[in-house]
């Protein structure tokens, strides 16, 4: 389990925070966009799922292992929703994390999938317990792997599988906290 004071967050232009019940019909704007969901393993939501999905998140236990927790990202001025992040402990391994996150399309391109998923990260390594992170995207999401790049993570497997009735290769990124570490301090010399 996460401590209590872990949301919400906020970064230069953004909050990381519970999803609240006003957030519904901005979620369910991206979660319905086939562009959107194109890469996602998530599926598209009804409006009742959506509502019964945010309610569960608002009072959802953070760092089960096993179980995915999604939080909202946030303009920090207007706190109006344009997307999500979610994270899973491993169950195996609960020294690891995977992380996912999905943006409204006009919100992309705009760098607040990397301030949100930056702040995350720096979050998580912060907590003390978490070892490695790991982001898993579809070899065509040239965009997320761009961004999972940036934020300095590797490229350690790529396997084919079947998604969504097709056969695609399902590309596995990491980050270890050692070289979030080094990348860090390197950053803060400059």
């Amino acid at each position: 389990m996460f401590p209590a004071n872990f949301l919400p967050q906020s970064t230069e232009r953004l909050i990381l925070r519970r999803f609240i019940d006003v957030d519904l019909e901005r979620f369910l704007a991206y979660r319905q966009d086939p562009q959107v969901a194109q890469f996602q393993g998530w599926s598209m939501l009804s409006e009742a799922e959506g509502k019964s999905f945010i309610k569960e998140m608002q009072t959802a236990v953070i760092g089960i292992p096993g179980e995915w927790f999604q939080m909202a990202i946030a303009y920090k001025q207007s706190n109006l929703l344009i997307g999500d992040i979610g994270i899973q402990i491993y169950a195996k391994d609960p020294t690891n994390v995977e992380v996912g996150f999905t943006l409204n399309q006009q919100e992309q391109g705009k760098g607040y999938a990397q301030e949100a998923v930056s702040a995350l990260i720096h979050l998580l390594f912060k907590l003390g317990s978490i070892n490695k992170i790991v982001a898993i995207t579809d070899s065509r999401n040239e965009s997320s792997i761009r961004l999972l790049k940036r934020l300095g993570m590797r490229l350690s497997n790529s396997l084919e599988v079947e998604f969504r009735g097709e056969w695609c290769v399902e590309q596995t990124f990491e980050l270890n906290h050692q070289d979030w570490l080094l990348s860090s301090i390197k950053s803060d010399e400059k």
